[in-house]
C-alpha cells in the first residue's frame, strides 16, 4: 500500500457501508487519512500492510464483524509488536456487557455504542490520538524499573512480571499499573485515574475504568475478596499495596538512550 499524504492513518473496520462513508467524510476533514475494511479477514490484510509505515494513529473496530469478530482483531493488533500501542475504539450496536468486557480485556481502549453522533465519534478519536501523542512526547510515568519482589514493572522494556512469570498487559492496563505502582500506598481517585488515562477533553464512562481494573487484576492473579496488589477504596478509588514489602517501591531509574 503506497501512500503520498503523510497524514496519520485511522483504520475503520465495519461491515456497514454507510458508517464507512460517514467516517471517511468526518475524519478526512479532521486531517486523517481514512483506510477501511469490511470484514475481519480484509482487516488483517490491511493491517499487515499498514503496520510497517509507522503512521497508524487509531483503529476503530465494530465488534460484530463477519469472518473474524472485533474481539479477535483486538487480540491480533495487541500481538503485533509494531502497532501494539495503537489505540483501539470498539463499536457495537448490541448492548452486551460480556462482549464489552471481552473487548476491553483483549485490548480495546474505549467503547462506543451505536448509534452515535458525528460529534461524539470525532471527539473520541481526537482524545485517544492526543492521549498517545502526549504520552510519547512527555509521558506521565517515570522511565524506571520498579522491583517490589513479588511484582516487577519495567517501563523501559514494557514488561510486567509476577512471581517470576511474565504477564502480558494491554497498553492501557500497563498505564494503570505503572501509575498505581509509582504511587504505592497513595489513594488514587477514579476521577484522577480517568483524567490521566483519557485526558480532560470528554467524559468517560466510569464503567470503562472498572472493567480495565478488573481485567488487570485478573491477569495479575488477584483473588476475589483478598487483593494482593490493588485495593479498592470504597467511595474513593484505588491504591497499590504489596504485603511482601513495607517500604515504598524500589525505583531504579534508567535512561532511554
Amino acid at each position: 500500500m503506497e501512500r503520498e499524504s503523510g497524514k496519520p492513518i485511522v483504520l475503520v473496520i465495519d461491515d456497514e457501508e454507510d458508517l464507512l462513508v460517514l467516517s471517511r467524510a468526518l475524519l478526512s476533514r479532521e486531517g486523517y487519512e481514512v483506510v477501511t475494511a469490511r470484514d475481519g479477514e480484509e482487516a488483517v490484510w490491511v493491517i499487515r500492510r499498514i503496520q510497517g509505515q509507522g503512521s497508524l494513529a487509531l483503529v476503530i473496530i465494530d465488534l460484530m464483524l463477519p469472518l473474524r469478530d472485533g474481539v479477535e482483531l483486538c487480540r491480533f493488533i495487541r500481538n503485533q509488536k509494531e502497532i501494539r500501542d495503537v489505540p483501539i475504539l470498539a463499536l457495537s450496536a448490541v448492548s452486551d456487557a460480556d462482549l464489552k468486557v471481552r473487548a476491553i480485556e483483549e485490548g480495546a481502549d474505549d467503547f462506543l455504542g451505536k448509534p452515535f453522533s458525528s460529534r461524539e465519534l470525532v471527539a473520541r478519536v481526537h482524545a485517544l490520538v492526543r492521549r498517545v501523542e502526549k504520552s510519547r512526547d512527555e509521558g506521565p510515568f517515570p522511565k524506571a524499573r520498579f522491583d517490589l519482589g513479588a511484582i516487577v514493572v519495567d517501563t523501559l522494556r514494557y514488561e510486567t512480571w509476577v512471581d517470576g512469570r511474565e504477564v502480558r498487559l494491554t497498553p492501557i492496563e500497563f498505564r494503570i499499573l505503572v501509575y498505581l505502582v509509582s504511587r504505592k500506598g497513595v489513594a488514587i481517585s477514579r476521577e484522577e485515574m480517568m483524567k490521566v488515562l483519557w485526558g480532560e477533553e470528554w467524559e468517560v464512562d466510569e464503567h470503562n475504568l472498572n472493567v480495565h481494573i478488573w481485567s488487570l487484576r485478573k491477569k495479575l492473579g488477584e483473588k476475589p475478596g483478598g487483593p494482593r496488589f490493588i485495593e479498592t477504596l470504597r467511595g474513593t478509588g484505588y491504591r497499590f499495596r504489596d504485603p511482601s514489602f513495607g517500604s515504598s517501591p524500589k525505583q531504579v531509574s534508567d535512561s532511554l538512550q
